[in-house]
């Protein structure tokens, strides 16, 4: 079995190959920039030189596929029409190139070769996860044994992204499963084998102690089970719901959502003066720094409804509006909406978010012609957590929301 592994392995062409690379370094957003040059030389190579590879885009479908799928990016670019700040817009831009790179590189490689590499590219993609969590485990147990304090395990001390991290270990874990479901011919040990690593990422997600992303986490394990209610695997989504339930009962994995009742009350505002510096403010919880910047967004977006503020201009907006309404902690810490679609709607307007709206019933109604395994997850994914976070601007979230939406929905008949 493991000789026939590595024959599969070693006949993989260059741009299979990149591809295997990019779904592994995806977890890590300084390797991105390398693993999209690969992309580029490996499909350079196929197409000019040994010509195995062709970019196909004489079909509608693969020309509606790389529009679509590349409307993040697009979206940005148009709106370079309403900005003033261009420094910060073409540092929003530059975030966001893999959402036109990775479906243009894509285009290289037919759907026949995609089908092929699907296990691989999940298995390359977890495999880079668990040796992201491998190195904070590693630098968590150092920590660990200097105090011996095992919250050294939890939060912000096990990874420095923890809010993004868990998003794409979510990911992970639903891909797992969703895969799991289609897969019915998978045998004894392997199934053993998916089980437990879906029940340690689900550990990690809890580990993460995101409040969102672990209430999105159950309704998304809960959304699945009901999809898969007819099918004899919703046992193994059923399965990693109670062992995550039994998990919260711990006290230490309540840390984060104990926060909420024990944190400072809103302080009564105070404007920040010479005497008085904003670094040695009381400031109002999390939460209610949210909460000031889901109320600020929205003003900014009454006076700007049809094309929102621009690409560059949203922070600088925020700013002035928190200054204006004498916010201090958010001024200071220049609080961004953590909500795509209302970050979208202050960026774009009304037009930018019905455009974003359509780029996911797009991808919506490519899974229910389809239903590749992949597709629901990454859909559940990106629609809950961007209720609680703008994901698309984010450069550790954004490569992988890019490479994924290309890899799973690109149509190219």
């Amino acid at each position: 079995m493991i000789n026939s592994h590595k024959l599969k392995f070693t006949s993989l062409k260059p741009i299979e190959l990149a591809i295997i690379v990019n779904a592994m370094g995806i977890n890590f957003m300084k390797f991105v920039p390398f693993g999209l040059c690969l992309l580029l030389f490996a499909c350079l190579f196929e197409t000019l030189i040994v010509k195995t590879a062709s970019i196909e885009l004489k079909s509608s479908a693969a020309k509606k596929s790389l529009v679509v799928l590349s409307l993040p990016f697009l979206l940005a670019i148009f709106g370079l029409i309403f900005t003033a700040n261009f420094n910060k817009a073409f540092e929003d831009i530059s975030r966001l190139l893999p959402f036109i790179l990775f479906p243009i590189l894509l285009l290289c490689i037919s759907n026949e070769r995609k089908e092929k590499l699907n296990n691989l590219v999940l298995a390359s993609f977890i495999f880079g996860l668990l040796i992201r969590f491998a190195m904070n485990f590693y630098e968590s147990a150092l920590g660990y044994l200097e105090d011996y304090n095992v919250l050294i395990f939890f939060y912000s001390y096990l990874d420095s992204d923890t809010n993004i991290l868990a998003i794409v270990t979510m990911f992970g874990v639903l891909y797992l499963l969703d895969f799991m479901a289609v897969k019915s011919n998978l045998g004894i040990k392997t199934n053993s084998w998916i089980h437990g690593l879906v029940l340690f990422l689900s550990l990690c997600v809890l580990l993460l102690q995101s409040r969102i992303v672990i209430l999105f986490f159950f309704a998304s394990l809960g959304v699945l089970f009901i999809i898969n209610w007819r099918n004899q695997k919703k046992w193994s989504i059923l399965l990693t719901m109670l062992f995550s339930g039994l998990i919260m009962l711990i006290p230490e994995f309540q840390g984060r959502f104990q926060v909420i009742s024990t944190e400072s009350k809103p302080i009564k505002t105070i404007a920040v003066t010479e005497k008085v510096q904003v670094e040695n403010l009381p400031c109002m919880s999390s939460t209610q720094l949210r909460l000031n910047s889901l109320k600020t967004s929205w003003k900014i977006i009454q006076k700007n409804p049809f094309f929102g503020v621009g690409t560059g201009d949203w922070r600088d907006e925020l700013v002035d509006e928190y200054i204006a309404s004498n916010m201090p902690c958010n001024a200071h810490e220049q609080t961004a909406p953590h909500n795509q679609y209302l970050k979208t709607l202050l960026k774009y307007g009304v037009v930018g978010l019905l455009i974003y709206l359509g780029y996911l019933f797009y991808l919506y109604h490519v899974y229910r012609r389809n239903f590749r395994f992949g597709q629901l997850p990454f859909l559940i994914t990106l629609i809950f957590c961007g209720l609680g976070y703008d994901l698309m601007d984010v450069g550790s979230s954004a490569p992988v929301l890019a490479f994924f939406s290309s890899w799973l929905f690109f149509e190219n008949k």
